[in-house]
């Protein structure tokens, strides 16, 4: 009985293996490389808008000086139009990384715990999802976890896997 169960979860963890590898290498993320992916700012966005106010108001000042030059007026114009609509993307994209900002944190409180939970450093787990950690792969050392989630916030099961022929990246913070 008992072996046939070690050839059924052999056979799942091939399975299972074989389906999400499809021939490429399968990435584990380390707990720094999701920490950063947090703090990253959007700064390209608040610069071009600074440098749009700046020109804005040279162009107001230069029109207010010289109501009769209509270039000014124009250029100003352009300028308020293009002002709110990069504060407009700049917003957007500010939700957008917030969204996944969030998902982030939860893989990486998620790390926290399997490291409190078992007792053992944080930057030893490598997970293999940056957002979810519904149906991913731990990697601790050199050993292998599938998450079983209840759903539930603090409710999960790590399931020893062995992986047969695994080809692993460790996706680690550039410095």
């Amino acid at each position: 009985m008992w072996n046939n169960y070690k050839m059924i979860k052999n056979f799942f963890a091939r399975f299972t293996w074989n389906n999400i590898q499809g021939g490429k290498t399968m990435k584990f993320y380390s707990y720094e490389y999701l920490q950063s992916k947090i703090a990253q700012n959007n700064i390209v966005g608040i610069v071009i808008v600074g440098i749009l106010l700046l020109v804005l108001l040279f162009s107001l000042i230069k029109y207010y000086k010289n109501r009769q030059d209509k270039k000014y007026r124009e250029l100003s114009i352009i300028l308020v139009l293009g002002t709110v609509l990069a504060i407009t993307i700049g917003i957007t994209n500010y939700k957008d990384k917030s969204v996944s900002s969030n998902q982030y944190r939860s893989s990486v409180q998620f790390i926290e715990k399997i490291a409190e939970h078992l007792n053992i450093e944080k930057t030893r787990i490598y997970i293999n999802s940056e957002a979810s950690i519904e149906n991913s792969f731990v990697k601790i050392d050199d050993t292998y976890y599938r998450v079983i989630s209840s759903g539930k916030k603090d409710d999960y099961l790590l399931e020893k896997i062995d992986l047969v022929d695994p080809v692993v990246e460790k996706v680690e913070v550039n410095k």
